[in-house]
């Protein structure tokens, strides 16, 4: 259903801002609620609130895309002060209830969850640091920086050091130049250039994106933002090298997990990229779970009968419990994440039911004794590990739970497993939060518990902060790798720094 009609009071309001005065107002807003230090307040009418308990940043994202589709040079509003801003917010809401329709029936609001998930979790990490050196490891394996190096001629950290560096520019002024030199931290010239052609488009472009990728119906704020991509936008045709940055947060995915895009399309890319994340997911283990407590089994291919197979990526013991890992590098399509319609989301979720599947099946290898495992008595649980986040939330972890039970039955698998071995799905992210829980508590305490009750479907993470809350608290700001990204990166450079305490108000 196009609903374009419900969406004219936001165009027409915005057509009456500035275009670049308001892209500047949307920079400052986004560092007000991003920067943890800022306690700025705005007046409601009601009384002084802090920014950030009235705007939030995806709020910042979407009115960042259609500003650049609505606003013009020759608007005269701005929005700051506050009201201006209120005003516009409190357009988008309503739009963005109208989209939905006068009245919304429980299935639709059940199935609503998917999309508000992918639009709202990704904005609430707060903690870059480990987030960046995963997708640094990553991309930084020989196989998979050959292939970047091969589609843009830049390295694994070129592009970190020219992305860190810009965001770091941005932290103070909304503007850059795409002539930035940084042959101060080791990058020639060329190669930043080459940088700020991917990260960068004209005004005109991102227009014609936005408005290609805009559905008028209940899926209309969720729908892909472009600025994600390109987050730098030049504004004038006189001066092209002269780019804006709303939020420069996307700067700083487009030069980490956004890399994907850089070489998802070149060819034999999905084995060594699935590689390196599986290596780097052993590292993870190799620094969370020390011996002689643990022990930890990597892949190693056996035959079952003239068969071949690879084996389940990884295998972590302790004295009470085993754990199976399967790491998969697949991410979930832009049109699921915003997706409402089961028929879509499902043909997502059914990639890792297939996967929870093939877990089960080396599982079942193993407990025959065709493995390098060791096989003992203790019991056993699956979990697939996903390099990125797929925020399972209702509709889709429904889709997920009947995808794995038909597919177990299809496959001759023991239904009884999903009982005594039940499978956790897990972002690889959660994972590195809660490892240092497993690790204290023991695998048979945290996973036993997490598979009993209304908890079973709680992603790992929030369920670790509700019963290992003392151990959660204690061991989770821990950062990977630190002593790593001491020597890679210059000090000038570092993105995950203390920022400014400098007030903010509007």
């Amino acid at each position: 259903m196009n609903n374009y009609l419900r969406y004219k009071p936001l165009r027409n309001l915005l057509r009456q801002y500035n275009l670049q005065g308001s892209i500047e107002d949307i920079w400052w807003y986004f560092q007000a609620v991003d920067d943890s230090t800022s306690n700025g307040k705005v007046w409601t009418g009601q009384g002084f609130t802090r920014i950030k308990d009235v705007l939030h940043k995806w709020d910042i994202a979407i009115l960042a895309r259609e500003l650049a589709l609505n606003a013009t040079p020759r608007g005269t509003l701005r929005l700051r002060p506050w009201p201006n801003m209120a005003r516009v917010l409190n357009t988008l809401r309503q739009v963005t209830n109208d989209m939905a329709g006068p009245s919304i029936t429980p299935d639709q609001a059940y199935n609503s969850l998917n999309p508000t998930g992918h639009l709202q979790f990704p904005w609430q990490r707060t903690r870059q640091l480990n987030t960046l050196m995963r997708y640094f490891k990553v991309f930084s394996k020989p196989d998979v920086e050959g292939l970047l190096i091969r589609r843009t001629g830049v390295s694994t950290k070129e592009w970190f050091l020219v992305g860190f560096a810009t965001v770091a520019l941005l932290r103070h002024k909304c503007t850059i130049s795409a002539h930035q030199d940084y042959r101060s931290v080791a990058i020639e010239l060329q190669r930043s250039k080459t940088v700020f052609e991917k990260l960068s488009q004209p005004l005109e472009e991102l227009q014609a994106k936005v408005h290609d990728a805009a559905r008028y119906d209940d899926t209309w704020m969720y729908t892909w933002n472009p600025l994600e991509a390109k987050p730098l936008v030049s504004l004038d045709l006189k001066h092209p090298e002269r780019l804006h940055c709303p939020i420069p947060h996307y700067v700083m995915s487009r030069v980490s997990q956004g890399l994907f895009y850089e070489i998802a399309q070149a060819e034999g890319f999905n084995d060594p990229f699935g590689a390196s994340f599986q290596a780097y997911f052993g590292e993870v283990l190799s620094k969370t779970f020390p011996s002689p407590h643990f022990s930890i089994y990597e892949e190693r291919e056996y035959k079952v009968g003239r068969a071949r197979k690879d084996g389940v990526d990884w295998i972590l013991t302790d004295d009470r419990a085993n754990l199976f890992v399967e790491c998969k590098a697949k991410r979930m399509t832009v049109g699921a994440k915003s997706a409402v319609d089961p028929a879509v989301i499902g043909q997502q979720v059914d990639y890792l039911a297939k996967a929870v599947i093939q877990l089960y099946k080396n599982i079942a290898d193993a407990l025959a004794g065709h493995t390098h495992w060791p096989r003992n008595e203790r019991p056993i649980f699956p979990l697939v590990v996903t390099l990125e986040d797929w925020y399972l939330l209702a509709t889709s972890t429904d889709l997920l739970e009947e995808g794995v039970r038909t597919k177990m039955a299809e496959a001759n698998l023991d239904l009884t497993w999903l009982d005594t071995m039940p499978y956790t799905v897990a972002s690889c992210e959660d994972f590195e939060d809660v490892s240092p829980t497993i690790a204290e508590v023991g695998i048979h305490a945290f996973f036993s518990l997490k598979h009993s009750g209304d908890q079973q479907r709680w992603m790992i993470k929030y369920f670790a902060k509700e019963h290992f809350n003392e151990v959660y608290r204690r061991t989770v700001h821990r950062d990977l790798f630190r002593d790593e990204w001491d020597r890679i990166l210059p000090d000038n450079v570092l993105p995950f720094g203390p920022k400014s305490t400098e007030s903010r108000s509007a």
